[in-house]
């Protein structure tokens, strides 16, 4: 699995959405109006351990994104809000059968867009620091 796939699972477990109906990896579509996605980003290096061969951790990034209807900046700012929230409970967690040790936003939710329709897309981005996927 990919971080964007664990963190889908985790936005989904908690009542953020369900995926493929109003929750997206790497896609914000034109509708629903009403949405959130998962965007996966650039992170930081990975690292090794003295002794461990390979990687030990990697440090991918993610941005996080919550559309209202239109005219609608309250309901996207709460469910980012929340997201952002969650994602600071994460430490030492497994998600998806993949050990987090932290996934830390790197900045509070802000506009990202209004788009034509007057929809806003509030977003937040983050960096995790994992051991490698359990899957590829």
């Amino acid at each position: 699995m990919s971080i964007g796939t664990e963190i889908v699972s985790l936005l989904t477990s908690n009542s953020l959405g369900t995926y493929g109906t109003d929750l997206f990896l790497n896609a914000l579509p034109e509708t629903p109006a009403v949405c959130g996605a998962v965007f996966e980003t650039a992170g930081a290096g990975p690292t090794a351990g003295f002794g461990f061969p390979g990687i030990q951790h990697e440090s991918p990034g993610v941005q996080i994104r919550f559309r209202g209807e239109r005219y609608d900046d309250e309901g996207p700012r709460v469910k980012a809000q929340t997201a952002y929230r969650l994602f600071m409970t994460v430490q030492g967690s497994t998600l998806s059968g993949t050990k987090y040790l932290t996934l830390h936003p790197s900045q509070a939710p802000f506009i990202l867009d209004r788009d034509g329709d007057e929809r806003v897309v509030w977003a937040f981005n983050a960096l995790a620091v994992k051991e490698l996927s359990a899957t590829i």
